[in-house]
């Protein structure tokens, strides 16, 4: 594969030369972007996208390929999926599809992404249209999907996904994923099971906060799971063990959004990324997004204290302090190990906290027009929510979530690609 990798690098670079259009295209798109960083040398692990080139290639041979991706997924040595398919032999690129962030991970959260229809056109799969459509597809043999997931649900590259795998089934097509790391390990499952009454686009389908599966396992336990019955096939990688956090498999780091700047952040991602939709502010901009937790009402120290007493796995609090002249009191999460941390319980006892020394102090976004509040999209449950008002216990609030987590760990086993390394 290695040898397979020098050959791509070499036709990227004469493809740069001969200014073929729909690599200008991305390559543009990407050109002020920094590099990946953290390789190690030889890598670790090799995406799917380096498995399917070096082992399957002739699977694409004389089709036409829509390509669902962005920046952050690329090949072992940092080259984009959308070009380096479009570099396969006797192999169409006809269209690429863009999620959440746009192709290169640096539109805010929540921000309309364009499409664009010179060349091969670039639909948006974060605009009006979040499920490609049948238009979209018309003239498409195979829908490759690479993204870079963040290992949590309320991420929206998962649900991109399923509505991909929708419309392929709807419309006849093949559908592929191209299997990469999960940036938490694939042995975490922590957090309620999304009630369906509160799917959304930020929690499509009833599986926990984090549900420790690669994105290529998670496509094919939904896909039988949830009766979608796509023709779908996961390219799976080589060298990944499921205990394996980012650091550990080699592959460099490029942002899939503007808050995961690093691996470390999409860990501190996990806990207080489920702390959206309340009052209280999230480190956003600072040098590691989702490190801190603040508000001008906090006592940082009382509340570092509170949490350290509790002795969570895998994480201390210390105290901190932000805004203009330090106003904002909070505190600062740090993993002394972040294999054992609990996210979604670490995020409860962190809520729980902070209202048993403030209360009345925490408060939730208004509900939206459909009457919904973005804190239980978020956690895809009121329970969380409501116990938290009621100030029932955080460890009683975890213990709920036990019976749908042991149904959810049965049934995900079955789906399992990668088997724990002895």
């Amino acid at each position: 594969m290695l040898q397979r990798e020098q050959e791509i690098k070499g036709e990227v670079l004469a493809l740069k030369r001969t200014g073929t259009l729909f690599a200008l295209i991305v390559l543009f798109a990407i050109s002020s972007l920094p590099a990946a960083s953290g390789y190690s040398n030889p890598p670790l692990v090799f995406p799917g996208i380096d498995v399917l080139l070096a082992y399957y290639p002739q699977i694409l041979a004389g089709k036409r390929v829509g390509v669902i991706s962005h920046r952050a997924a690329t090949s072992v040595r940092g080259y984009p999926t959308a070009i380096v398919l479009s570099l396969v032999d006797d192999v169409r690129v006809v269209a690429l599809f863009v999620p959440e962030h746009g192709f290169s991970g640096t539109l805010p959260a929540g921000a309309y992404v364009p499409s664009s229809s010179g060349g091969v056109p670039i639909h948006s799969l974060y605009a009006k249209d979040k499920k490609p459509t049948a238009e979209m597809i018309a003239g498409v043999d195979i829908l490759i999907l690479d993204l870079q997931d963040a290992g949590t649900r309320a991420y929206t590259y998962i649900s991109t996904m399923v509505l991909a795998m929708q419309a392929a089934a709807e419309q006849g097509k093949r559908f592929f994923v191209l299997d990469r790391p999960n940036p938490l390990g694939a042995t975490r499952v922590d957090g309620p099971v999304l009630d369906p009454a509160f799917a959304s686009f930020i929690g499509i389908r009833p599986i926990p906060v984090v549900y420790g599966m690669t994105i290529g396992e998670l496509a094919w336990m939904v896909n039988e799971q949830f009766g979608i019955d796509a023709d779908l096939a996961v390219v799976p990688m080589s060298g990944y063990d499921r205990r394996m956090h980012w650091r550990d498999t080699g592959l460099g780091w490029i942002n899939p959004s503007p808050m995961l700047t690093s691996p470390e952040a999409a860990e501190f991602h996990a806990v207080n990324g489920m702390l959206e939709g309340t009052n209280l502010t999230l480190g956003a901009g600072g040098t590691v997004p989702f490190e801190t937790v603040t508000a001008r009402w906090i006592q940082g120290e009382l509340l570092a204290q509170k949490l350290n007493s509790r002795r969570l796995p895998g994480v201390r609090f210390v105290p901190h302090r932000a805004g203009r002249n330090g106003q904002n009191g909070g505190i600062r999460l740090v993993l002394s190990d972040p294999r054992q941390v609990r996210p979604a319980s670490t995020a409860v006892h962190i809520l729980s906290a902070v209202n048993q020394l403030h209360p009345g102090k925490l408060l939730y976004t208004a509900p939206s027009s459909g009457g919904r509040y973005l804190f239980d999209l978020v956690w895809g449950t009121d329970d969380v929510r409501k116990a938290i008002l009621r100030g029932e216990d955080a460890q009683q609030i975890i213990t709920s979530w036990n019976e749908g987590l042991e149904k959810f760990m049965q049934i995900r086993q079955r789906y399992f690609i990668y088997k724990p390394q002895k």
